[in-house]
């Protein structure tokens, strides 16, 4: 969800990344590029600074649940039969996870429109197999005798989730391929 988040904040922060970076580098580039300050508020620098150094801080705990959902039988892959996390610790996760997201959202969607660079978003058709999995995944939407394809009406009626969830998609797909790869 991290690197599906730092693929779409980044643009509108006129960030790139090569593919030689690494998760905490490109995690740090984002919240430095990101705007914490509070407009109207005597102190909106110190306010800013403050606040990158705690999400500088939480950089650590995404690079420690990073490297702990690699692990094999942590997120995927491993064996029926191996200890997993409870119930509670993946509550916990989902929710930091969760939490750390929409914060990082938040404030990159609500930064000045002046500030961010113009995006480019790609076509629909670009992504054929998302598309496709997408449509399996949720089946068609039916509205008044009318049938629609959840893909297309997730991308014309927000843009921003469609990236996001490809990029997710995409990087599980990259996941598969790798835990099939390290299978064989």
């Amino acid at each position: 969800m991290f690197e599906a988040t730092q693929l779409t904040i980044a643009p509108q922060l006129g960030l790139a990344f090569s593919d030689g970076d690494e998760f905490s580098t490109r995690n740090r580039r984002v919240f430095e590029a990101l705007d914490f300050t509070l407009k109207d508020h005597p102190d909106a620098e110190r306010v800013d600074k403050a606040i990158k150094k705690l999400v500088g801080s939480i950089n650590g705990t995404i690079g420690a649940l990073a490297e702990l959902s690699n692990i094999p039988g942590m997120r995927h892959g491993g064996s029926l039969d191996w200890s997993t996390l409870q119930r509670q610790h993946a509550r916990m996760l989902g929710g930091l996870c969760d939490t750390l997201i929409s914060f990082l959202f938040d404030v990159a969607w609500t930064r000045a429109a002046g500030m961010l660079p113009e995006v480019t978003v790609s076509s629909y058709d670009d992504f054929e197999l998302f598309n496709v999995s997408l449509d399996d995944e949720y089946g068609d939407i039916e509205i008044a005798g009318s049938t629609f394809q959840p893909s297309r009406v997730l991308f014309e009626l927000d843009t921003t989730q469609y990236e996001a969830a490809r990029l997710e998609w995409e990087s599980e797909q990259e996941a598969a391929a790798f835990d099939r790869e390290a299978a064989a």
